[in-house]
């Protein structure tokens, strides 16, 4: 039987010791693409959402704002991925 699973990646050491493997590129992939995320900049008055609310429905507005987060729990900065690829 073939074993599927992949190494356990938690830290930057984690992380180190994969280098030059393909479980290394695709995580720097996965870690280059938390950068931004997808947020809601709609402005909402105030009591939206609430029971007694009565005022008119609005839609969310998504935009991507940049959240370097969780690069940055790897010990990384954004400067760091200018030379990996997107997919």
């Amino acid at each position: 039987m073939a074993l599927l699973s992949k190494a356990v990646i938690n830290t930057r050491e984690d992380l180190d010791a994969l280098v030059g493997t393909q479980e290394h590129y695709e995580f720097m992939q996965k870690l280059k693409g938390s950068m931004q995320r997808k947020q809601d900049v709609q402005v909402y008055p105030e009591g939206y959402n609430q029971p007694d609310y009565d005022g008119p429905k609005l839609e969310p507005i998504w935009d991507f704002v940049e959240d370097l987060s969780t690069i940055e729990r790897f010990g990384f900065v954004k400067s760091d991925f200018d030379n990996v690829k997107s997919e």
